[in-house]
């Protein structure tokens, strides 16, 4: 059940709001108030009675505006005042030039007698520039059962222009051209996306601060959270956060075994945030393509191709969903895009594109619907279609994760998406970048006022206007 709010108790909230900071007990201010009065009362003894009402009533006026410049200042210069907490850390990463994070991630393993066996310890490293520079180190495992698995390590970086993947030996594996938008597109997805997810671990992850201490000569306050992983094992996360800056400082991540003893998953060793970066660090350091440095192959504007995704088959039949990226497009709503495989239809009836679909926002405040409307039906598997989602709640969508859930009568997959955030500028012309490849030519304008005024429509009344 929910009650719409009306005018005047959001009025009301915004009132108790705003006083809420000169409510606070601050015994200095106290002071310093009533000296002022105390000295306005001694001075207007000299007066005769008209002046000493006239300065009376601007002793008064005085008085409140001595009050009112202290808490501005207390509130805008005292940095020990105010602790951010974990909830800020995305986007605080959001908001920072660059950073960079390393550290251990560990790989279990059980033997044919199905005894643990120590971990294998590999390299982690996710490093990212504004606006569109990062390093990224990725993991890929084959194993047969009881046998000790077999660890690939590659890198991924991108300079702004060129993006490589090298392998172990540091040989060239993939390159290619890249736009600008391109880059800032992929440099984000990092950024927001696989760097939360290090440092914080899945988006419905609780945590609670548990005490505060000494890294790396700051004190930090200290936060523990538990979480299942998609196989259902249990994790235990400690995470070390600056209340001065609201960033993180070490992670710890370990997980559950069956006896109940902890076993090392992942630790983030080194937390640099903005601070110089080599250029080394986004460039291949080998002999170049040839198609590449000849300069042959430009660049598309966008590369056009499923980021995240899932396809299952059972008896024949076939679900398959996947997703190019979701674009947030205000507090309250994003643009998704999408496509899946074909429904079944029923008879003459056209086929239902949304039929065994579920769409759900993830985060720490649980799952939570969302109501859908089409920008682009695309009616077919093949070809992109772009949805407006926003959370049936009213709600904004924090730092929720978008989810959609295929059923089918025998098959069931999910994929999960983080709506990523961009300036107001360039989202516009990723907007335009993606209309461009995707829709057809004749298709209205997507821009981004539209989507924002069709997304107020969408909203429920309870949900906060822009």
């Amino acid at each position: 059940m929910s009650v719409d709010r009306n005018s005047d108790s959001e009025l009301d909230d915004l009132l108790r709001i705003g006083y809420a900071e000169l409510l606070q007990p601050r015994p200095d201010q106290r002071r310093a108030v009533l000296d002022a009065l105390t000295d306005g009362r001694l001075a207007s003894k000299r007066l005769s009675r008209p002046g000493r009402i006239r300065w009376q009533r601007w002793t008064l006026v005085a008085a409140c505006l001595v009050a009112l410049l202290a808490a501005w200042s207390w509130r805008t210069t005292s940095h020990d005042s105010f602790a951010y907490g974990i909830e800020d850390v995305p986007q605080r990463l959001a908001e920072v030039q660059s950073f960079r994070l390393r550290g251990w991630q560990s790989i279990r393993w059980e033997n044919a007698q199905k005894q643990p066996q120590p971990p294998i310890r590999v390299l982690m490293e996710i490093v990212v520039e504004r606006p569109g520079k990062f390093r990224r180190t990725l993991l890929g495992m084959s194993c047969q059962q009881g046998q000790k698995p077999r660890i690939s390590q590659s890198v991924m970086m991108c300079d702004g222009k060129h993006l490589w993947t090298v392998d172990a030996d540091n040989k060239l594996v993939h390159s290619r051209r890249v736009s600008r938008l391109d880059a800032l597109l992929s440099t984000e997805t990092i950024a927001q996306n696989a760097a939360r997810l290090a440092v914080l671990g899945p988006p419905d992850a609780h945590y609670r601060k548990i005490g505060r201490e000494e890294q790396n000569g700051r004190w930090c306050d200290l936060y523990e959270g538990r979480f299942s992983s998609e196989w259902g094992a249990i994790s235990v996360a400690r995470v070390w956060i600056d209340p001065k800056n609201g960033l993180p400082v070490r992670v710890v991540r370990s997980q559950v075994d069956a006896n109940g003893t902890l076993s090392p998953e992942i630790e983030l060793t080194e937390i640099a945030i903005n601070v110089p970066l080599p250029e080394e660090l986004f460039r291949f350091q080998g002999p170049e393509d040839p198609k590449l440095a000849a300069g042959q192959t430009e660049p598309p504007v966008l590369f056009v191709a499923p980021t995240a995704g899932g396809s299952k088959g059972n008896d024949g039949e076939e679900v398959r969903c996947d997703v190019w990226h979701a674009l947030r497009i205000s507090d309250a709503a994003a643009l998704v895009i999408w496509r899946r495989s074909a429904p079944t239809a029923k008879g003459d009836e056209a086929p239902d594109w949304l039929s065994g679909i579920t769409m759900l926002a993830l985060g720490p405040q649980g799952k939570r619907e969302l109501r859908h409307h089409w920008v682009y039906q695309s009616n077919s598997p093949d070809r992109w279609s772009w949805s407006l989602v926003v959370p049936a709640d009213g709600k904004p969508l924090g730092q929720a994760e978008i989810f959609f859930r295929l059923r089918a009568p025998r098959s069931l997959t999910s994929v999960g998406v983080t709506p990523l955030s961009f300036r107001e500028n360039d989202l516009r012309e990723l907007l335009r970048a993606a209309q461009g490849l995707m829709l057809p030519r004749n298709s209205a304008e997507v821009s981004l006022p539209y989507l924002q005024a069709v997304a107020r429509k969408v909203a429920p009344d309870s949900s906060p206007r822009e």
